[in-house]
């Protein structure tokens, strides 16, 4: 069991010492200087605080001392609670990646002196072992894809990098070190020559790899590439002979920059923001460790727009390409969004995502305006390249109107092994009478509705009905009936779960469509169970006129024109019958019903 101690701080991720920090290089190097504005994150009561990880929300996560000073513990700064973590029976735990959910990861070292890698979520640390893998140390989490990423140790002894299910070893390397993939998919970490010598490396997307390498320091006693953003910016940290432990950006174009706060031993860059803003811990003289945030005050790091998002609905436009495409999961990803929206404008209808989807949702474009419904208020940041289109709609969210929920979205998933793609959901709320559709894919459907002028769609209490139709045309589900509450107005989002797909609870007959008619009509049924089926036309003296031949039928839903019983309106002797009132009877070994009908002519 994990030891969590929480602190509420006053958001100390203090910026109590704020100046304008100039990298400084080495005498011997000519490396650009990088210009950074750096703030220093604090938590009062704590000397050793090294920040190693931060996701797009400003939280935090790293390593701490344990109270006793005696060993090395996890910790994470979210929303201004300080929390702190230790593996059970671990000599030391400590943490180097954080998700936008608060998902932190890294690894502990055990009492055999192995290490493996521990992953928290939802306040709860589990051990994660790489399959086949000695040793595990994890260093990175996609955002993306949850994917971990790191290093593991083999059986030989040999170290290789590793992405998800995916194993990374530099060509000719004795060993080969991982620690974090991009939504692109390059993976950047470290590697050992034949020769005994460091070099950072990138793994590219096509499986292809570029060297990291310091020209200037031939006699490096080791380098670790530890970051890169979307758009390419990689972060390193290097120590050669006799010298300090230095930190380093390399920006796409190839420009390489030192960075190091003044007045500080050492400066240790651990993480570049799609911001171009770097994360990290420095020491004083003094022994203590603090976290640092630094912000670029010069070029070079791409476009960048800043936008605040509201609690609760906001309607939004990406207002750069980036780098990577996004999609509905990227963009909930980015923002913490519930749910995520877009217009089809060739149907002129909704089109809804949730993070529990099993595919990444529709494309984000430029120009166009997509609803996210967020937990919280949140600052964003893009980056990327203007959009080729020319459409134009508000970058900036639109205001939203308190206590209404103008969009809404009803997802869930249709259990069974069948697979119901391309079968119709159909959502009725009652009280409105609104009707949502959406199409079932992989066994998920996401029904959304909004009203663009920002009026409820929704309200507590609202009785919700979900019911499933074939390809056909066919219904093949009971309707499952589901009551609003405060929390699905919070998400914007009511989940349900849908089982039973085209084997009906009762048997049931029901009424014929159309009534009255001329001069015919379809009796749809239900089936609970295989039977013989008979059904009979009566008329008001109670003689047979007709028996509809059925025969054996299986369980199922007969609803559809396609399936239900045809009646042409003719007797036994295929004579059309007079208008009035008749009786229809279903019969099954365990079952009979009767309902009325009416011929008009």
């Amino acid at each position: 069991m994990n030891h969590p101690i929480k602190t509420k701080l006053p958001l100390f991720i203090c910026l109590i010492i704020c100046f304008i920090g100039y990298a400084v290089a080495r005498i011997d190097a000519e490396i650009p200087i990088a210009d950074y504005i750096f703030e220093t994150i604090e938590v009062p009561g704590v000397d050793f605080l090294e920040v190693t990880a931060s996701n797009d929300f400003g939280d935090y996560a790293g390593n701490t001392r344990s109270p006793d000073g005696e060993k090395t513990i996890g910790f994470t700064l979210i929303d201004g609670i300080f929390t702190t973590y230790d593996f059970p029976e671990s000599v030391k735990t400590s943490f180097y990646a954080l998700d936008n959910a608060g998902k932190a990861a890294g690894h502990y070292k055990g009492t055999d002196n192995l290490y493996h890698g521990v992953i928290m979520e939802d306040g709860e640390l589990t051990q994660y072992d790489f399959p086949g893998a000695v040793q595990t140390f994890i260093y990175g989490i996609s955002d993306e894809t949850g994917a971990l990423s790191g290093n593991i140790v083999d059986e030989a002894g040999i170290s290789h990098a590793f992405s998800g299910e995916l194993t990374i070893t530099f060509p000719g390397a004795v060993n080969t070190y991982g620690d974090f993939v991009n939504a692109a998919g390059a993976v950047v970490g470290s590697y050992i020559d034949a020769d005994g010598m460091f070099h950072g490396f990138m793994r590219n997307p096509d499986g292809s790899f570029t060297t990291i390498d310091l020209p200037e320091m031939p006699n490096l006693e080791f380098l670790f590439v530890n970051t890169i953003t979307d758009f390419g910016a990689v972060g390193f940290r290097a120590k050669a002979a006799d010298d300090i432990l230095r930190s380093y950006i390399l920006m796409p174009d190839g420009t390489l920059y030192e960075v190091r706060i003044p007045g500080s031993v050492i400066t240790v860059v651990r993480n570049v923001n799609q911001d171009g803003s770097i994360v990290g811990y420095y020491d004083l003289a003094d022994g203590r460790r603090h976290g640092f945030l630094g912000r670029p005050t010069g070029e070079g790091f791409g476009n960048i727009f800043s936008m605040h998002l509201s609690e609760g609905l906001n309607m939004l436009s990406v207002p750069l390409k980036p780098t990577v495409h996004m999609t509905a999961r990227s963009l909930a990803v980015k923002t913490g969004a519930t749910t995520v929206i877009t217009l089809d404008t060739v149907n002129q209808q909704f089109v809804g995502w949730t993070p529990d989807a099993p595919d990444d949702g529709f494309s984000i474009e430029g120009g166009k305006g997509y609803i996210v419904n967020l937990p919280k208020a949140r600052d964003i940041v893009f980056t990327g390249t203007a959009w080729t289109n020319q459409m134009q709609v508000p970058a900036a969210p639109l205001a939203t109107t308190p206590y209404q929920t103008w969009a809404f979205v009803v997802s869930g998933h249709i259990e069974g092994i069948q697979q119901f793609n391309d079968y119709l959901v159909t959502v009725r709320n009652l009280r409105t009478n609104t009707v949502m559709e959406a199409q079932v894919r992989d066994n998920y459907f996401a029904a959304a509705t909004a009203d663009l002028a920002r009026r409820s769609v929704v309200e507590i209490g609202d009785v919700i009905e979900v019911s499933v139709i074939s390809p056909n045309g066919n219904i093949e589900s009971d309707t499952l009936s589901a009551i609003v509450t405060p929390e699905d107005l919070e998400n914007a989002v009511l989940s349900v779960r849908l089982d039973s797909i085209g084997q009906p609870k009762l048997t049931q007959l029901l009424q014929n469509f159309p009534n009255p008619f001329n001069p015919e009509t379809w009796i749809p049924y239900q089936l609970s169970e295989d039977s013989p089926v008979s059904l009979s036309i009566y008329d008001t003296t109670g003689k047979r006129i007709r028996t509809l031949p059925l025969g054996y039928q299986s369980v199922g839903f007969y609803h559809s024109r396609g399936r239900a019983a045809y009646w042409d309106g003719r007797n036994a002797l295929g004579e059309q019958v007079a208008s009035g009132i008749y009786f229809y009877e279903l019969t099954t070994p365990s079952y009979h019903q009767i309902r009325r009908l009416v011929i008009l002519k």
